[in-house]
């Protein structure tokens, strides 16, 4: 499973090590699973990296189960900070 705490210590390496953060971006599914991170078969991965002039925005596959209501109310997630 891939935890929070699993994707901060991951980004952090990434940081620390850039033959690590090239690899990782070049072949995800490879370096996460030495990493211990399994994902179910057929499920594909891809890692971007933001710069100083390009932020990449994900957008979620939106939830199924909730009302338009229930929707309208979330918010949360991530918080970046970062300089434009």
């Amino acid at each position: 499973m891939l935890t929070a705490n699993i994707l901060n210590r991951i980004i952090a390496k990434a940081w620390a090590d850039e033959r690590f953060r090239i690899r990782l971006l070049a072949d995800p599914a490879a370096i996460l699973a030495a990493e211990g991170i399994d994902f179910p078969t057929g499920v594909t991965v891809s890692v971007v990296e933001n710069t100083a002039t390009h932020l990449n925005l994900i957008l979620p596959v939106p939830p199924t189960d909730l009302s338009d209501d229930e929707l309208d109310g979330l918010g949360g997630g991530f918080g970046w900070c970062f300089t434009l």
